[in-house]
């Protein structure tokens, strides 16, 4: 930390940065990876977050901005079979089940291709309409690159699906869904199918099922942007051979499992909804980028699931926008989101500033303009004479201190990760807090930091345990068996009431506590 201010000094300009603070280990981002792709995918290894702004959406509530989909799976990447064609050539027809609207506006804050909107677009307006096509899989894409501020607007009929209705959906799929997006490569191996059989024994409907293995990759895999790309079947790999991964890890893996159990999925990718900045106003960076899951149900049409787990995914996010800020990158900010930290001074008076200008200047009241330029010469010479005859206080750091203190605040940022730190405060705080939502994502949030808690007390669940097995397992508190059997409720259920989730949290406290 002696040497680097040292170098800092010597080659300010230098493009090189001698610290990685949560961007992974590539060079490739998960954006170029995925979302600026045309029609294939490619499974990479470690990989890093880009903190750029990309897109202002303006929409009355937040949604996955979704871009693409891919249909054929090759053991290791995605294509997307079928051609795109123009907007105008092709209808957009809202989704078989019930649906709302939503309108959006997508502003672009920098040069991209992409053309993000919430599933379903249905109506298409703006600059980019013109030349907008419609890919095979219903996503949108620009006839040519957006440039900052060209705006479109989109209404989707978003799908409008409960528990219950798709519960209620059966397994009648058409012959060309079925055909189409239950295809798998044939370097699958058969134990993929055999472990997700394993999971899903006890759940009696398509939608029970797509919830217990989207429940089992977030809670058996670990959230990593620096991993080996495996050598076969990534899928596979990532169930049998990996720890961790990210999201395309997750995806493929959710979507090769569900497809085993005959169950039509595809691969998604898009931006999830972005930095909210008012009540419906959303910014969107390149490190939101992401890949989740569509899942077919009859009567419903395409339903989206995400198996990725939320939390770490925006720890690194976060990570990565604050390195970003302390080393001074360009456009990772809007006035929005970066809005000035002092308080405007106030515009002076016309008929005062007159007056003031009429008389002379004394040594609280410096007009740096209106001084001799030998004067002026020598006082910009020496910074501490400057705050001195402006009666003001001491002078504000030099740029070498400011400097010097960025590169000792990344560091410290580093080391902390680097010590795991960083990831234990942020999970301390995580456990001690759930943020209140509804009462079927709050009874969710309390099992998961039951688990971890139970992680930390016993052993984690293992492969193929059911929660019940594991909690007999380790003979858990009968208060942890209360708080799972009032999650399998709501799980199954899919509904929860605001008692189920103040129990729920009530149980995890006194747990915590102990």
């Amino acid at each position: 930390m002696v040497v680097t201010p040292l170098l800092v000094s010597v080659t300010p300009a230098g493009s090189a940065s001698p610290l990685a603070v949560g961007g992974g280990g590539g060079d490739t981002t998960v954006e170029a990876s995925i979302v600026e792709t045309d029609s294939e995918v490619e499974l990479v290894g470690s990989i890093s977050l880009s903190p750029e702004v990309r897109y202002t959406v303006t929409a009355p509530e937040s949604e996955y901005w979704r871009t693409s989909s891919f249909d054929r799976y090759t053991g290791q990447g995605w294509v997307r079979t079928g051609e795109s064609v123009p907007l105008g050539d092709r209808s957009l027809s809202a989704p078989a089940g019930e649906s709302r609207r939503l309108e959006q506006t997508f502003e672009a804050e920098a040069s991209i291709g992409t053309m993000p909107a919430a599933w379903r677009p249905v109506e298409v307006s703006g600059q980019a309409a013109d030349t907008a096509e419609v890919t095979s899989l219903g996503g949108l894409e620009p006839g040519q690159q957006l440039e900052a501020s060209d705006t479109y607007r989109v209404t989707s009929a978003v799908p409008d699906v409960t528990a219950e209705s798709l519960a209620a959906a059966g397994s009648g799929d058409p012959a060309a869904v079925d055909e189409q997006f239950t295809q798998l490569p044939e370097s699958t191996p058969d134990r993929v199918a055999v472990l997700t059989a394993n999971v899903t024994a006890d759940t009696s409907n398509r939608y029970e099922t797509v919830r217990t293995v989207e429940q089992y990759l977030e809670t058996n895999k670990e959230y990593s942007l620096d991993v080996d790309r495996p050598d076969g079947n990534v899928a596979d790999a990532f169930l049998f051979e990996m720890e961790a991964g990210y999201c395309t890890y997750y995806a493929t893996t959710m979507v090769t499992m569900l497809r085993t159990q005959g169950i039509p999925a595809r691969l998604t990718v898009g931006y999830v909804p972005g930095e909210q900045v008012d009540d419906d106003r959303y910014v969107v960076r390149g490190f939101d980028s992401h890949a989740w899951v569509e899942v077919y149900f009859p009567g419903q049409g395409w339903v989206p699931f995400d198996p990725t787990p939320a939390a770490p995914r925006e720890q690194a996010e976060r990570s990565r926008l604050d390195q970003a800020r302390v080393e001074n990158e360009t456009n990772v900010d809007t006035n929005e989101t970066n809005p000035p930290q002092s308080t405007p001074l106030p515009e002076p008076d016309p008929d005062e500033a007159g007056e003031q200008s009429q008389t002379s200047t004394g040594p609280g009241d410096l007009d740096i303009n209106n001084t001799n330029p030998e004067v002026v010469e020598a006082i910009q010479g020496r910074p501490e004479e400057v705050g001195a005859a402006a009666g003001g206080s001491s002078p504000g750091p030099s740029r070498e201190r400011l400097a010097l203190g960025a590169v000792v605040l990344a560091g410290a940022v580093a080391g902390l990760r680097r010590s795991g730190l960083a990831d234990r405060a942020y999970r301390s705080v995580w456990l001690r807090y759930v943020r209140r939502s509804d009462p079927l994502t709050d009874v969710e949030a309390a099992f998961e930091r039951l688990l971890y808690l139970l992680e930390r007390r016993h052993r984690p669940r293992r492969e193929g345990e059911t929660v019940r097995q594991y909690l007999d397992a380790i003979d858990a508190d009968p208060r942890a068996r209360r708080l799972a059997r009032l999650r399998e409720r709501a799980y199954y259920g899919g509904v929860a009431t605001p008692e189920m989730a103040d129990k729920a949290v009530d149980l995890l406290e006194e747990l915590r506590e102990e």
